[in-house]
């Protein structure tokens, strides 16, 4: 399987798990609305892929997929206040 197959797979199996997708250029939105453009609809991302096989796939977080919540660690210091975090919060 190429490396688009495997993008359109991956955006399609997303939605499927009812996460709203949209294609990306690099990590900017390939959409007019970007975040905003967000869909689980299959035929949409076969659209988009079609057009861009090569996009990197976005993922609209919070309500548009489910209330999904993404925390975005970075480095050995994001990890260290991500454990101080859970630590003192959990």
């Amino acid at each position: 399987m190429t490396l688009d197959e495997r993008l359109l797979t991956a955006a399609l199996a997303y939605a499927a798990h009812g996460w709203a997708v949209f294609p990306l250029a690099g990590k900017r939105p390939a959409t007019d609305h970007g975040v905003h453009d967000a869909t689980t609809s299959p035929a949409q991302i076969r659209t988009w892929w079609g057009r861009t096989p090569a996009a990197n796939i976005g993922i609209a977080c919070g309500a548009p997929s489910g209330d999904l919540l993404v925390v975005d660690i970075d480095g050995d210091a994001g990890y260290a206040t991500w454990r101080r975090l859970c630590h003192d919060h959990a």
